[in-house]
């Protein structure tokens, strides 16, 4: 972005300019993020993560108790979207450069190792632009936590249809573990369809070593069936335990399942 100056006469007569603080006037924060980062063909962020060691226990973002429950704890966004990405959210505040809500969520999230990437939700039913921000602020997101937490960003998968994977999962391509989300039973066909779409395409195009998963279903079975795939071609999935998901188990367990 260009700079802007103004001329300003100053107390003893003389003219000089002054800069324009044109990305704050414009809303533009972003750029400082976006500079530091090398963008591909989407103009979308090109994310690395290679790490030597995995989480081992995802806690939700809201579940700051829990975020040194073991030395491997990522912190994860599986709710629903309004309880991360509200007003005073962390992606409101580097947009609109709140300097006291960054100030609270550079404390509130202070010594993090891992980070899954933001599930934003996507649909189908909407427009596509709406689809597109969503997409953009999970990276920005992203990069705020690489640049000011320091912590290691696992990309989380979304689940799009099939020919938008390329643009939605651009950017991973030098990515070795993914991180993906089914949470409970998926129930509906085309659900299940669009999962194993993506784990193809993932481990079709990316390096991939390991895919991590976020399931709170008490059997495990169920869940890794969708993820056939990465297994027979050599990629290591690993569901992560998770508070809801140690209740489930706990449950199933205490009726002889």
């Amino acid at each position: 972005m260009k700079k802007l100056t103004v001329k300003v006469k100053n107390e003893d007569g003389t003219i000089t300019r002054k800069e324009i603080p044109i990305k704050n006037r414009l809303n533009y924060r972003i750029a400082d993020y976006l500079n530091q980062s090398y963008l591909n063909k989407y103009h979308l962020p090109i994310h690395h993560c290679d790490p030597d060691v995995y989480p081992d226990f995802i806690a939700l973002s809201s579940e700051k108790g829990k975020f040194s429950i073991t030395a491997a704890t990522a912190v994860g966004f599986y709710q629903y979207d309004s309880s991360f990405d509200k007003m005073e959210g962390l992606y409101n505040a580097i947009y609109y450069g709140n300097k006291r809500k960054l100030e609270y969520y550079k404390k509130y999230y202070k010594g993090l190792k891992f980070v899954i990437g933001p599930d934003y939700s996507i649909f189908d039913d909407i427009w596509q632009y709406e689809n597109t921000s969503r997409l953009f602020k999970i990276r920005i997101i992203m990069l705020w936590f690489v640049i000011e937490i320091g912590a290691i960003v696992i990309p989380n998968a979304i689940y799009v249809s099939k020919d938008k994977l390329p643009i939605y999962l651009s950017g991973f391509e030098e990515c070795t573990v993914m991180c993906f989300s089914t949470k409970s039973h998926i129930r509906r066909g085309y659900k299940r369809r669009r999962v194993k779409e993506t784990v193809k395409y993932v481990v079709d195009n990316f390096p991939l070593k390991t895919i991590l998963v976020y399931s709170v279903c008490g059997k495990d079975e169920n869940s890794l069936k969708l993820f056939q795939y990465a297994i027979d071609n050599g990629v290591k999935v690993e569901i992560i335990q998770n508070t809801r998901r140690q209740f489930n188990v706990s449950q199933l367990e205490s009726r002889g399942c």
